[in-house]
């Protein structure tokens, strides 16, 4: 989730605290023809005819090369936390290649569609590598995806952490972002988990393409919506571990809203800043998928019963929407909207229960991030999710408290060094 605010961007060597937009052409899968799949490597482009199958590599094109120069750069600038030395990471950046990709998946009614994302990779790929899948956090711009590189600060972040030191880094957009269609199935567990694993399977159709070996260990992780994102992947890939091309070794989500409705409640108690688009963007995407009959202007307050549609429409980021909307929840919604989701009189309540991520038992070692001073998605929820999947049985679970003083988005920092050191210690050798 991403509050709008104190957001980050950076370039290969430096940071800054705004983030960048973009807005690039979005490629469309024809459902059951023939699609001619797109390979590009090294300068060299293969055209050849492909049959519709969720996880099919579409395209591939080379998208940037780094210098390992460059990657130690982002290293440095982004990666510095009081007690942690990171000298070695910056010592052993390699240089990377990052290519944009297009795959089929399934929408959110379960028509064949295209997703895409970015793919990055040691240069030269000349050993065994394990993989591991980032899930980005909450951005209301469909453009601001790591396929669109310069518009993702996460995505150079995970390059320059993963990538570069050994790991193929996969990075899915999610449906309805980057090259895929909107809408965007925002905190929709099933769709989101189709996505990410097709994503993965395209993955492997590119490593064998570009003849890079990997060692079949997958590690998954991801920020906020990113979280939620890696908790219905784990889910998925746990339920039906046979049709994975890797072997999901560890999982390490980030301050996810793993109950959506209790974050629903949370925010529309809460007031933070932030919240007000956040519960615009759930309701809309929940309305979008799943038909609520109510108008618009029995769920917000005028202006924002007809403001609302151009507000949240997929072209805006963060921070243009929360200058667009009030800063509380009662100049938003009308007083007893939320009150009817809390007491479960709208079928948005159910809707969002359906959704959790948080209710089932996790066999794969799994360690929940959290920063205490997040007040968009609480440090409880990370909490309750440990304590509901231990009452069911999880023998290798926990919550790693990444400090006081880190809110919601500032933990992705810490979080990103302790998940990438205890990856490390899983990864073969």
């Amino acid at each position: 989730m991403n509050n709008g605010k104190n957001r980050f961007s950076l370039t290969c060597a430096a940071s800054s605290r705004t983030i960048g937009h973009a807005t690039t052409k979005c490629l469309s899968v024809l459902v059951c023809a023939i699609l001619a799949a797109v390979f590009i490597a090294n300068g060299q482009e293969i055209r050849r005819p492909s049959p519709v199958r969720d996880g099919k590599l579409l395209s591939a094109k080379l998208l940037k090369s780094f210098t390992a120069e460059q990657t130690a750069g982002v290293v440095s600038s982004n990666f510095t936390w009081p007690g942690q030395d990171i000298s070695a990471l910056v010592a052993t950046a390699t240089a990377v290649n990052a290519y944009a990709i297009s795959y089929v998946t399934r929408d959110a009614n379960g028509w064949t569609a295209t997703a895409s994302g970015l793919v990055a990779m040691p240069s030269p790929a000349s050993g065994v590598y394990p993989v591991v899948q980032y899930h980005h956090g909450t951005q209301f711009n469909n453009q601001d995806v790591p396929s669109n590189l310069a518009k993702s600060p996460e995505a150079f972040l995970s390059i320059a952490l993963f990538a570069a030191h050994g790991y193929v880094t996969s990075l899915p957009d999610y449906l309805g972002q980057g090259a895929g269609k909107p809408p965007h199935p925002y905190l929709q567990s099933g769709s989101t988990a189709t996505a990410c694993a097709d994503m993965l399977k395209a993955v492997a159709e590119l490593c064998s393409q570009l003849k890079v070996r990997t060692n079949s260990q997958l590690f998954i992780c991801g920020l906020s919506e990113g979280g939620y994102a890696t908790m219905a992947l784990q889910r998925r890939v746990e339920a039906d571990s046979a049709a994975q091309p890797f072997r999901l070794t560890a999982s390490g989500p980030i301050a996810g809203p793993y109950d959506v409705r209790n974050c629903w409640n949370f925010l529309s108690q809460a007031n933070s800043p932030g919240a007000c688009p956040l519960l615009l963007h759930i309701y809309m995407s929940y309305k979008t998928t799943y038909g609520f009959t109510d108008k618009l202007q029995d769920v917000f307050v005028a202006p924002y019963d007809w403001k609302a549609p151009g507000i949240d429409n997929g072209r805006r980021n963060g921070n243009q929407i929360y200058t667009l909307l009030p800063k509380t929840i009662q100049a938003l919604m009308r007083g007893n909207f939320p009150a009817a989701v809390a007491s479960g009189k709208h079928p948005l309540d159910q809707a969002m229960e359906g959704n959790n991520t948080y209710n089932f038992l996790p066999v794969t070692p799994t360690r929940l991030y959290h920063g205490l001073d997040d007040n968009l998605v609480p440090y409880s929820m990370s909490e309750m999710t440990c304590a509901r999947m231990r009452l069911l049985g999880a023998r290798d679970v926990e919550v790693v408290n990444v400090g006081a003083g880190f809110g919601h988005e500032a933990s992705i920092i810490p979080s990103f060094l302790m998940a990438k050191k205890w990856f490390d210690s899983f990864v073969s050798k």
